[in-house]
């Protein structure tokens, strides 16, 4: 939600300009996803999930510290390397996902996976937009506060599964 704004709001680009910087997410997700799910038997899920997670953190800290000084290509960057992070987790996530239960119910465990990932965006949508109309009428602190709030979600997340992955090799 928030890179649009980025670039026509705050960088004054063109919708169709626009569009296209906006792919850097999506295209290192779906090339990312593949090339992980190569490296990954299945095995490794737990590494990749936490690998997705830190460089999805990465590029939120950048992104929510440098965005006003990177130019648009480095946005778009940044957005790539965010894709990058998906592509590794998001696999992962739902290869460990699958086998946490039987043939039987992966129909059902896919379904939920969906539910939660859709109630997410939707929240995310939520809470971005609020922190841009609280902030208004400065859009750059509104956005850089949402990729923070963001970067703080996913730092729980990172804590959270070292919590839980420790707590289980125990």
């Amino acid at each position: 939600m928030l890179p649009p704004f980025i670039f026509e709001e705050l960088r004054h680009i063109n919708v169709g300009l626009t569009g296209l910087l906006v792919l850097g997410a999506p295209l290192g997700l779906v090339f990312f996803s593949h090339l992980s799910g190569n490296q990954n038997d299945g095995t490794k899920n737990a590494r990749f999930s936490l690998l997705g997670l830190v460089i999805m953190a990465s590029s939120l800290a950048l992104l929510g510290f440098l965005s006003d000084h990177v130019p648009a290509l480095g946005v778009s960057g940044l957005l790539l390397l965010f894709g990058i992070g998906g592509g590794y987790f998001q696999p992962a996530n739902i290869g460990a996902l699958m086998q946490s239960g039987s043939a039987s119910i992966q129909g059902m465990l896919g379904s939920l996976q969906r539910m939660a990932q859709n109630i997410a965006i939707a929240s995310g949508t939520a809470i971005g937009s609020t922190i841009i109309n609280l902030t208004q009428p400065n859009l750059a602190t509104g956005v850089r506060s949402a990729w923070l709030v963001t970067l703080l979600i996913v730092a729980i997340v990172i804590v959270a599964d070292l919590f839980f992955t420790n707590r289980n090799r125990t």
